[in-house]
């Protein structure tokens, strides 16, 4: 790694350790990635890394709002489907998403607070400690990009106090997720009667709320009951 970045082994011994902290240039970003085999998500945590995480600050965030055309879209939908910001924190929801989980209409309901540390959350999530770890993932990934952001280190504060989830942090330090677009949840909801549904992520960046995601849940066609349509509560 040291002859491929034209350095001695000391110094990329001290860039590993953390005591070199100069922005690293494009080339010798990519020759790190290329040599470690680093994947997208890998690469771009490692740029973050590199230039003290993203381009905007919290401080010059304005409060995200939904707007009448955001909200006209979300109570179209069919399926369930909800808002979050940056920080998981739930900003709106379809009838069918309150139906289907009532939780996500409470005053300050946030989505990794509910995954992550909820008896509720590991009772409906089947695969609890899958679905838990992509969690984790895309919480490791948003603190590369956003490391001075105090609601994100307090939710990172907050979630790895549970020893789960801890274990879930210390198992994997080099794996980061963007996103959860086509993660399949396999659940167990009281408004199905327990029986196991497959829901599917489709997760949209309105362009109008910079840093929010809108996640529409659907149903595997093989997983529907017998005589039940799919997941469509009005």
């Amino acid at each position: 790694m040291a002859d491929a970045l034209h350095r001695s082994e000391r110094w990329y011994r001290d860039l590993e350790g953390g005591v070199i902290t100069r922005v690293l240039t494009r080339q010798e970003l990519d020759t790190i990635g290329t040599l470690l085999g680093l994947d997208r998500v890998q690469r771009r945590a490692l740029f973050l890394v590199s230039n003290g995480g993203g381009l905007s600050s919290p401080e010059a965030q304005e409060p995200p709002r939904i707007s009448g055309e955001l909200r006209l879209l979300l109570d179209e939908q069919p399926f369930p489907a909800y808002v979050i910001d940056a920080t998981w924190n739930v900003l709106a929801v379809n009838t069918s998403m309150a139906a289907l989980f009532p939780w996500s209409t409470a005053p300050g309901a946030n989505l990794m607070r509910w995954l992550l540390l909820s008896a509720e959350a590991r009772d409906q999530h089947l695969n609890w400690e899958a679905d838990a770890e992509v969690c984790v993932r895309m919480l490791r990934d948003a603190a590369v990009d956003r490391p001075h952001d105090p609601d994100l280190q307090q939710l990172i504060s907050d979630t790895r106090q549970n020893p789960a989830v801890r274990d879930l942090w210390n198992r994997g330090a080099a794996d980061f997720a963007d996103h959860y677009d086509g993660h399949v949840l396999q659940m167990a909801l009281p408004l199905f009667d327990g029986q196991v549904t497959e829901l599917v992520t489709h997760v949209l960046q309105p362009a109008g709320l910079p840093g929010c995601r809108m996640t529409i849940l659907t149903q595997r066609a093989s997983q529907e009951p017998a005589g039940r349509p799919p997941v469509q509560v009005k």
